[in-house]
């Protein structure tokens, strides 16, 4: 009796131990190269949560974390170009760029580890060099490479703002994606009548810069001496931000941006409309799919 529990407790314990499809073997997996798997080693483990998502469909801890890390270095880089703060905590912020580099630099070794197994990714070393030579890849280098080689300025500090690519894991959550798919089908559905208000909006600012040419030119030839010139008040003007640098002094010239500002509501409302309507059918089109 005792040999038979023992056999049997053997054979369940070997069965816990087998997993149910190992990484990169060629079963299902999807775009991003995971599967549903029993992770079985750290380095497969690893992988997972550098590049996958949690069982609720959102990223993993360690992308999120990447991604405030991210956002930490680059408000470092922008931090670092005051002259008062690099005066004061200069010591505080090589430190701590020094820290978030190391940091960035063990996440790029340990994605080069575990990158023979992406799906389709070749095997060994091999793999590795195909992973380093992407646009993700080259990219955290070039941004930690300045740190670790020692150029610490201000202004290689901004490099750390192409690591935003690196943001877009993030966006690997099922939540993300599906507003990403919303966003695209609004568009898509929309596209002629996006076409329509750009055609709209070109005809406003053109209009509004030859007319304004025409009050204006021999007026202020400095400010509205040429259409070219009329063009940038006319896209401040249009898209409402009224910066003030220029403007009109004639009669004729305040009645044609009298015209433009109430046009450019309308640049700026139709285009806004389309996309809320397009999000709306999207939105409904899923609530229908999924009651019925």
């Amino acid at each position: 009796m005792f040999y038979t529990w023992l056999a049997e407790f053997g054979q369940e314990r070997n069965r816990k131990k087998v997993p149910l499809v190992a990484l990169n073997d060629g079963h299902e997996q999807d775009e991003c190269g995971q599967s549903p798997v029993v992770v079985r080693t750290f380095r497969e483990k690893l992988f997972h949560s550098l590049n996958s998502e949690d069982e609720r469909g959102e990223a993993t801890n360690a992308v999120k974390a990447i991604g405030l890390l991210i956002a930490l270095s680059i408000g470092l880089a922008v931090v670092a170009t005051e002259p008062v703060v690099r005066s004061s905590l200069g010591d505080l912020l090589v430190k701590l760029d020094i820290t978030v580099a190391i940091i960035f630099l063990i996440e790029y070794i340990l994605r080069l580890w575990v990158a023979p197994l992406r799906k389709g990714a070749r095997r060994g070393i091999r793999g590795v060099c195909d992973y380093a030579i992407t646009p993700l890849a080259i990219l955290d280098l070039i941004a930690i490479a300045p740190t670790i080689l020692g150029f610490i300025t201000p202004e290689l500090y901004l490099l750390r703002i192409i690591r935003l690519a690196r943001i877009g894991r993030v966006g690997r959550s099922k939540r993300f994606r599906k507003s990403i798919r919303h966003f695209n089908e609004a568009i898509t559905a929309k596209k002629e009548a996006l076409q329509i208000s750009a055609i709209y909006s070109g005809i406003v600012i053109s209009a509004s810069s030859i007319l304004m040419f025409l009050a204006e030119g021999n007026v202020q030839e400095e400010q509205f001496g040429s259409i070219p010139r009329c063009l940038w008040w006319a896209v401040v003007t249009v898209t409402t931000v009224g910066y003030g640098d220029t403007y009109p002094v004639t009669a004729l010239g305040k009645l044609v941006a009298a015209l433009t500002a109430i046009s450019g509501i309308a640049v700026i409302a139709i285009p806004i409309g389309i996309i809320s309507a397009g999000f709306t059918e999207s939105l409904g089109s899923e609530t229908s799919k999924e009651d019925s």
